[in-house]
């Protein structure tokens, strides 16, 4: 007969971290101050023993329901694996902290369903990911009085608390590498124009900034919108390289079409990088190695982001109305899909 392990507790975190068991509560609960590091530390540590405060004494006390909502709304282009990095580090961090993360798909503009969990209670706080440009989403949780942060921002004012990469530099980023290897032109994989009248931010962010860095550098962006799916982009790689052109690299923000635009080149007989190079936004290593050859990509660390969320959140639901902003800069990782643009002559 199996021996049933017995749960981890608070003495078991404390004594693994080298803290006292008041500590430990501080740092789950954020009640009171304590350091980063010792913060940082006792996450760790409770995430490693699957230790979570027990709930229901704490329901009983009259203190909170124990779950928060992250609002992701799901799209065509569906939950990535770079969508879950967040998710999971934020889930890591409230559930040491004794909450259960519930996963909220409906769309932005439902907001009838989110005014009847907040006027019920039914969560103690909310993460809102996907935002828009006019998302109806932060004013309603404002007015029902319902904590909550943002990954993704629409506002900068006092008490604002959101974590966000810092997409304006993404752009820029972008056709600095590209011209330092001599490429004049470049052809943008948009997502789909109803994604464009959205108004979704990161998107605005990104576009906005590519075009403005390439006018002045005299770098000639041919922007293709196109739906989230392989068909579309190796459709517009064929019109658009089919006959002579002097188009030498592809940059994209659609990951589904970023795959058939390396199957149209390849039909195309163009080899990337030596023809063409591709510049990839926004997607996990997984993703960006699973193709061949593997993509050169910009991106953020979505683990920092989401841990980042939740500590801003746990502090939001212990009242703390101080604004709290965290802005991560783009990371580049050259995976050899970028290199000298060809000549033209």
């Amino acid at each position: 007969m199996s021996q049933r392990t017995k749960p981890s507790t608070r003495a078991d975190v404390a004594r693994l971290a080298g803290v006292s068991e008041s500590t430990v509560s501080y740092a789950l609960s954020g009640v009171r101050a304590i350091s980063q590091e010792t913060r940082e530390r006792i996450l760790a540590v409770a995430l490693e023993l699957g230790y979570t405060p027990n709930k229901m004494a704490q329901g009983l006390a009259g203190k909170r329901a124990g779950l928060v909502a992250l609002m992701f709304p799901l799209s065509n282009r569906g939950l990535n694996l770079d969508d879950y990095e967040y998710v999971e580090a934020a889930s890591g961090v409230l559930e040491a902290a004794g909450f259960q993360l519930l996963m909220w798909p409906n769309p932005v503009e439902d907001v009838d369903a989110l005014k009847r969990i907040a006027s019920q209670r039914l969560v103690d706080g909310v993460v809102l990911m996907e935002l828009r440009t006019n998302d109806p989403r932060p004013d309603l949780l404002r007015k029902e009085g319902i904590p909550f942060v943002t990954i993704g921002r629409t506002e900068t004012g006092e008490g604002a608390a959101w974590v966000d990469a810092d997409f304006d530099a993404w752009g820029p980023l972008a056709v600095d590498i590209l011209t330092v290897k001599g490429h004049a032109s470049t052809m943008f994989l948009s997502p789909p124009q109803q994604v464009v009248d959205s108004g979704y931010a990161p998107l605005s962010r990104i576009e906005g900034s590519l075009l403005a860095s390439a006018r002045a550098k005299g770098m000639k962006v041919v922007v293709s919108r196109v739906d989230w799916t392989i068909k579309a982009g190796r459709d517009a790689v064929l019109e658009s390289f089919a006959s002579p052109s002097q188009i030498t690299s592809v940059v994209s923000f659609n990951e589904m079409a970023t795959i058939g635009a390396l199957e149209g080149l390849t039909s195309l007989g163009k080899k990337v990088p030596s023809d063409v190079s591709v510049l990839q936004f926004g997607i996990d290593a997984a993703s960006a190695e699973a193709t061949n050859p593997a993509q050169s990509t910009i991106g953020v660390d979505g683990r920092a982001l989401g841990f980042k969320a939740a500590e801003f959140l746990l502090a939001r639901i212990e009242g703390k109305a101080d604004s709290l902003t965290y802005l991560r800069p783009p990371v580049y990782v050259d995976r050899g899909s970028v290199t000298t643009a060809p000549s033209l002559s």
